[in-house]
C-alpha cells in the first residue's frame, strides 16, 4: 500500500459524517409510505422516537467497540477481529454494496424526484447519474477538499431543516394530535392476535430504521479520525442525538403542513409540504433546496464507503492494487469501484425495493456487531476507554427489537429478504474463491 494514512478528520468532521449519513433519503421520503397504515400524529411520532431509541442503543455499543478497535472498516474490521475473517469480509462486502453504494443510488433517485417536481423537464435518471459522478470526482480529486465539502454541506443541511421546522410550526394549520390517543395506540399495537406490535407499525419501523441508518458512519473511517479514543464515541452519540431530535420535529411539521391524503404514497413529501406552507413558488424553491440537501448525504457515503473497500481489498492478494491510497490517505481506486456499483444499482432496482433491501440486510450485520461487542466484553473485560451506557440492557434491547423486526420482514417481504441474504452469500463465495486463488 503506497502512501501514508493520515488522521485528518477532526470531531466536527466526524460528527458531520454521522449527521449527513443519517439525514437523507429516509426522512425526506418515508412518511408518505408510513401514512398508508398509520395516520395519527401520535403514531407517527412514536415510530420515530422508537427508531431513535434503537439507534441510540446501537450507537452506545458501536461507540465502545470503535474506541476499542479504532481502525477503518466498521463492521468489516470489527467482525474480522471478533469472529472470523470470513464473516468480516462478508460484512465489508455488504457494507460496500448495500451500506453505501445502494443508499447512494437511493439518495440520487430521491434527489432526482425532488428536482423533477420543481423543474418537470429534468430527466431524473440523467441527473442522478451526473450527481453521483460529480461528487465522486470531488472526493477522488482531494481528500481534504472532500471533507471540507462534507462539513459545509452538512451545516447547510441542518440549517435549512431548522428553518423549515420553524416555518412549519409557525405556518402549519392542520389539526394534528401528537398526544396519546385511542387511534394512535391501536395503530401501534393492533389487536391481541397480531403480536407485540401491529404489522403496520413493524413495516413503518423498517422505513424508520433505514432513515436512522448511518449512526455508525464514523466507525468506518476510525483510522482517519484525530484522537479516536475521545472523538469516535462523541461523534457517534452527538450525531445520533441531534438527528433524533430533528427527525421527530421534521415529521411533526410535515403532518401539520397539509392534509394527510395529500402525503399518502408520495415520495417527495418535503416538496408537497413546502408548497402547502409557503405557496407554490416559494415551496418549489424549498423543494429545490431539499434536493440540494441530499447532496450532503451522497457526499458522506462517497467519502466513507471507499475506505471500507480499501481496507477489505488489502487482505485479497489479487485485489490489493485497488486498496492503494494516496499520500493523504485518499483511496482513489476504491472511489471509482464504488461509483460503478452505485450506477449499476441505480438502474436495476426501484425505490421502495431498494429501501427494503438496504434496511433488512444492514440490520443483520448491526445485530452481529452489537453481539460482538458483548462477546468482546466477556473475553477481555470492560475497556479502559468509553463504555457503552446502560450495558447490558441497551445491547439486549437492540438485539431483541431489531431481531423481531427482521423476522417480521422476512415473512412480509420475502423477495427483498432473499436479495439481502443472497448478497451475503455472494460475499462468502467471493471470499473463499479469493482465498483459494
Amino acid at each position: 500500500m503506497s502512501g501514508s494514512k493520515q488522521r485528518n478528520v477532526d470531531l466536527f468532521g466526524a460528527t458531520s459524517i454521522v449527521v449527513a449519513n443519517m439525514i437523507g433519503t429516509g426522512v425526506f421520503t418515508s412518511l408518505g409510505y408510513q401514512l398508508f397504515d398509520i395516520q395519527s400524529g401520535f403514531g407517527i411520532v412514536m415510530i420515530w422516537l422508537v427508531g431513535g431509541l434503537l439507534a441510540l442503543c446501537g450507537a452506545f455499543c458501536y461507540a465502545e467497540l470503535a474506541t476499542r478497535l479504532p481502525e477503518d472498516g466498521g463492521e468489516y474490521y470489527f467482525l474480522s477481529k471478533i469472529y472470523h475473517p470470513a464473516l468480516g469480509f462478508v460484512a465489508g462486502f455488504v457494507s460496500s454494496t448495500v451500506g453505501f453504494a445502494a443508499p447512494i443510488a437511493g439518495a440520487s433517485i430521491a434527489l432526482g424526484a425532488y428536482v423533477h417536481g420543481v423543474w418537470p423537464g429534468v430527466n431524473e435518471m440523467a441527473l442522478a447519474v451526473c450527481i453521483i459522478t460529480l461528487i465522486s470526482a470531488i472526493h477522488w480529486w482531494n481528500a481534504r477538499l472532500g471533507i471540507d465539502f462534507q462539513k459545509g454541506s452538512t451545516v447547510l443541511k441542518v440549517s435549512m431543516i431548522l428553518l423549515f421546522i420553524g416555518a412549519g410550526f409557525t405556518l402549519g394549520t392542520e389539526p394534528v394530535n401528537f398526544l396519546p390517543s385511542a387511534q394512535g395506540w391501536k395503530e401501534i399495537f393492533g389487536d391481541a392476535t397480531q403480536g407485540l406490535v401491529s404489522p403496520a407499525f413493524a413495516t413503518s419501523l423498517i422505513w424508520v430504521s433505514f432513515a436512522y441508518s448511518g449512526w455508525n458512519a464514523s466507525t468506518y473511517i476510525a483510522g482517519s479520525i484525530e484522537n479516536p479514543n475521545r472523538n469516535l464515541s462523541r461523534s457517534i452519540l452527538m450525531g445520533t442525538l441531534t438527528v433524533t431530535g430533528l427527525y421527530v420535529l421534521l415529521n411533526m411539521v410535515l403532518m401539520k403542513s397539509t392534509a394527510v391524503h395529500n402525503l399518502v404514497g408520495v415520495k417527495e413529501v418535503g416538496l408537497v409540504a413546502a408548497e402547502a406552507l409557503l405557496g407554490s413558488n416559494i415551496g418549489k424553491l424549498m423543494g429545490g433546496i431539499i434536493s440540494l440537501l441530499l447532496v450532503s448525504t451522497i457526499s458522506s457515503m462517497v467519502f466513507t464507503g471507499p475506505r471500507v473497500l480499501a481496507k477489505m481489498f488489502e487482505t485479497i492478494p489479487s485485489m490489493q492494487g485497488l486498496s492503494k491510497r494516496e499520500a493523504d490517505g485518499n483511496p482513489r481506486r476504491a472511489i471509482v469501484v464504488q461509483l460503478v456499483v452505485s450506477l449499476v444499482l441505480l438502474f436495476v432496482m426501484d425505490f421502495p425495493q431498494l429501501i427494503y433491501y438496504i434496511a433488512f440486510t444492514l440490520s443483520l450485520f448491526t445485530m452481529l456487531t452489537v453481539l460482538g461487542m458483548m462477546i468482546l466484553r466477556f473475553r477481555e473485560g470492560r475497556p479502559e476507554g468509553y463504555r457503552a451506557w446502560g450495558y447490558p440492557v441497551t445491547p439486549i434491547l437492540f438485539l431483541i427489537t431489531t431481531g423481531a423486526v427482521a423476522m417480521f420482514f422476512m415473512k412480509d417481504k420475502p423477495n427483498e429478504s432473499l436479495y439481502g441474504l443472497s448478497t451475503a452469500a455472494v460475499g462468502f463465495l467471493f471470499y473463499f474463491l479469493s482465498k483459494r486463488k
